[in-house]
């Protein structure tokens, strides 16, 4: 409970106590009809723009804006899993929910969980930024649990592991149906909409072949880069695209390969959140989070601050930090 909220209840409550002690039973009944009509009007009042607004600071001043602000956030919600080294986000909007990426094998039950616990019984989409094992390899698991009706990637599928082979025949056996993305191409989740904005070329690697997503819903955007290197970056900004946005999902869990100074004024995120975990590379690196810190981002980190979530009700954005 948040803090001076139990204090403020004691003063309240208190005074009731004594009067109602302090009265005979024809006495209390009548002060409980007139408790209940000031509930009433209270309840009346507070439907008004100037009691909605009244109410709200008093929430805000207790502490409860940030459930207050949830509850009112059914525009879009992001969230981001704690899956260590890996990713996994989950998007939601007016009912709809797609997955995007779900960690390693060793994360599929986590994710389908997290699902579990946000009331997510199916997917309208389960999508893929690229084939690595720390994206790819536990989708297999989750959509054994969950199903989704349909299955988004790119074209690149070069050098497959286990997890994809896994993951294709469970869509098969499924009979999920498939679409490969290219730039350009769009799809939309409840109010949301989703911009395929890379790769731009057949690039020989699987980071730089990462699937880059746009995300707009309102006045809110987000940028969703799955691994994608310094190449491709380099070739999206000579693109031309609008690339600006005001939360980014910075590529390779804060790489010195990704993040450059010129790609982070790009986009010049409000929210950035690198996905990572301890392990021997020492991620995140100093480089891309020094770039996103002059382009003005607040950055965020899931080793340190667990699940995120953020909510958008069409004016403002709200962060939960371990959801």
């Amino acid at each position: 409970m948040p803090s001076g909220w139990s204090e403020t209840c004691k003063g309240l409550i208190q005074p009731l106590r004594r009067q109602m002690g302090g009265h005979k039973p024809e006495g209390r009944a009548l002060l409980c009809i007139r408790l209940g009509l000031v509930l009433g009007v209270m309840v009346v009042f507070s439907i008004t723009p100037l009691g909605a607004g009244l109410f709200s600071r008093l929430l805000t001043d207790s502490g409860f804006n940030a459930q207050a602000e949830n509850l009112d956030a059914a525009f879009l919600r992001v969230h981001v899993l704690d899956v260590g080294k890996a990713d996994a986000v989950l998007l939601e909007s007016q009912g709809c929910a797609a997955l995007l990426d779900a960690g390693t094998s060793e994360d599929g039950e986590t994710v389908a969980d997290y699902l579990h616990r946000q009331g997510i019984e199916k997917l309208d989409y389960a999508i893929v930024s690229h084939p690595d094992s720390d994206h790819i390899g536990g989708m297999a698991q989750v959509l054994a649990e969950i199903p989704a009706a349909c299955f988004l990637r790119g074209e690149y599928w070069e050098e497959p592991g286990q997890e994809a082979t896994d993951l294709q025949k469970l869509l098969a056996e499924r009979g999920v149906p498939q679409r490969l993305l290219a730039p350009g191409e769009s799809f939309s989740l409840g109010c949301a909409s989703l911009t395929v904005l890379g790769p731009l070329e057949d690039y020989k690697d699987s980071n730089n072949n990462s699937l880059v997503l746009k995300l707009a819903c309102s006045d809110f955007t987000a940028l969703f880069c799955g691994d994608m290197e310094k190449k491709a970056e380099k070739d999206l900004l000579a693109s031309g695209a609008d690339i600006s946005a005001d939360f980014l999902k910075v590529a390779h869990h804060g790489s010195r390969t990704s993040t450059t100074e010129d790609f982070a004024q790009a986009v010049s995120p409000r929210l950035a959140v690198v996905s990572v975990g301890a392990d021997n590379n020492n991620l995140p690196r100093q480089e891309p989070l020094s770039a996103l810190e002059k382009a003005g981002a607040y950055v965020l980190r899931t080793d340190l601050d667990g699940n995120l979530l953020f909510s958008y009700n069409g004016e403002r954005i709200s962060i939960r930090k371990d959801a």
